[in-house]
């Protein structure tokens, strides 16, 4: 999520540059009483409404039936933290599996949380409330709707032909991916797994200790160290495409070259966070290089004759984001997998009116409070609204519904149609924190402003009210 709006801002700065020539802002003017009166007539009679404490297969088949006809389908959420998305796309999931729309579930996770999951959901292996509690996997999602659908999971492949696997796209955890990769190397070549031990230094920890969170080893560590964990990573890397003939025949071998592919990865993604980097050099294209990644590492795992849903934020899995960032390199997730593979690619969003969620409650989003409540993060609970004029539950609300799926691609065509179809409204995202005094504020200079509810996502769904995710209260070592 803040990926996106600082590219955003980055992209508004440069447009603001006299003698650059780039796309127009998008259009921030809000819909007119006609226009919304036509769309809602639209949603009336088009969204499919559902009772949100109670609902299942007879709810959810007519949306699996839509979505798998594609080959990857992308499932977001409008936060992070609460309850209803994270339920309703973990249900749909399992609906996707029952009809055998997909066998793969890929999670916007690290490798080494993706590989535990995957183990034990494939073959039983391992605990997985261990893997949930302490594994490499982002605290938003350590509670019941997950955990509960890693669970299905497992259940369901000890009673079915049809196997379901997991892979984890992300690449944040170089230490960890590292250490994989060279136990692997270890068996066939011990000179150089231990020459790129020794660079790696202090990055890698003593058998026992826990591992560093690496963008805070990376920005704090000296520039020298720094740069040799770095330059052993690309050593580790480039013995992949070397390797011997009978590693490369080894079973474990893929993974194993993907850990080291996903630890270079994350070197690349934070390469301009040190203080000593060159912050100019922070462009959309930068902001994007995550993304990037994620989106070649899906398609990569994900084999050509299988089936995908992915497991992530509505603002990664979006098909498309604003011309002005998208033409100064800023991709997403979703808009890379669509350039790829068209119209197999679908992607459902998330929207809500009012209630409360899960996030850490910020104080401003200046980078010394960002840093420190990144080491500190909280598991607040926030109330904010999304049903004032030009937020997007505002204008849900009126169907009457307590929620509802819109399949966006039925929308008629027509002249008041088509313009409310490029008008802006708030959808009330929200990442791991929120400053609460700033939300839903139009701040160009921060990259938040309003967009189109027609761009991103071919579903849109929409709960009236939201509340905390079930997270659990345990601490992870």
């Amino acid at each position: 999520m803040r990926k996106l709006t600082q590219a955003i801002a980055v992209a508004l700065f440069a447009l603001a540059m006299p003698g650059l020539s780039q796309p127009a802002m998008p259009e921030l003017t809000p819909a007119t009483q006609e226009e919304e009166a036509a769309a809602l007539g639209w949603l009336k009679s088009s969204g499919h409404s559902f009772e949100p404490s109670a609902y299942g297969e007879a709810e959810l088949a007519p949306l699996a039936e839509i979505l798998g006809r594609s080959r990857i389908i992308g499932i977001g959420e409008a936060t992070h933290g609460s309850h209803q998305d994270q339920m309703f796309k973990a249900e749909l999931i399992k609906q996707l599996v029952r009809m055998g729309k997909i066998q793969v579930v890929v999670l916007e996770a690290n490798r080494d949380a993706g590989y535990g999951f995957d183990r034990f959901v494939r073959y039983g292996e391992g605990d997985l409330a261990e893997v949930v509690r302490n594994g490499s996997f982002f605290r938003i999602w350590k509670g019941d709707e997950f955990a509960g659908l890693m669970l299905w999971l497992r259940a369901w492949n000890l009673q079915s032909e049809n196997k379901v696997r997991v892979i984890g796209i992300d690449d944040q955890d170089p230490a960890r991916d590292s250490v994989f990769a060279l136990d692997f190397v270890d068996r066939f070549d011990k000179p150089a797994a231990r020459r790129i031990r020794a660079g790696m230094g202090p990055l890698l920890p003593a058998k026992g200790a826990p591992y560093p969170r690496f963008i805070k080893w990376w920005v704090d560590a000296p520039k020298a160290e720094a740069e040799s964990a770095r330059d052993a990573t690309a050593m580790l890397h480039r013995w992949f495409d070397n390797a011997p003939a009978r590693a490369k025949a080894d079973s474990g071998f893929r993974e194993a070259q993907w850990a080291a592919e996903t630890a270079r990865q994350a070197y690349v993604i934070y390469e301009y966070e040190r203080g000593d980097a060159d912050p100019n050099k922070r462009t959309p294209e930068y902001y994007g290089r995550r993304d990037a990644f994620m989106a070649a590492n899906a398609i990569g795992m994900v084999g050509a004759d299988e089936r995908a849903a992915i497991w992530a934020h509505d603002t990664h899995v979006m098909e498309d984001v604003p011309e002005m960032v998208s033409a100064l390199g800023f991709n997403t997730l979703g808009s890379l997998i669509k350039t790829k593979i068209g119209e197999q690619y679908a992607t459902v969003g998330f929207t809500w009116s009012q209630g409360s969620f899960r996030a850490t409650d910020l104080k401003s989003m200046d980078a010394e409070a960002m840093a420190e409540a990144s080491r500190n993060p909280s598991d607040d609970v926030v109330t904010l609204p999304n049903d004032r004029v030009g937020e997007a539950g505002h204008l849900f609300n009126q169907t009457g519904a307590q929620a509802m799926w819109i399949d966006i691609s039925t929308r008629p065509r027509s002249p008041l149609l088509d313009a409310w179809a490029k008008r802006p409204y708030w959808r009330g995202y929200a990442g791991w924190g929120v400053v609460k005094a700033d939300w839903q504020k139009f701040n160009p200079d921060a990259g938040d402003f309003p967009l189109e509810l027609t761009l991103g996502h071919d579903v849109i769904v929409w709960f009236r009210t939201i509340s905390p995710s079930h997270r659990w209260s345990v601490n992870p070592k």
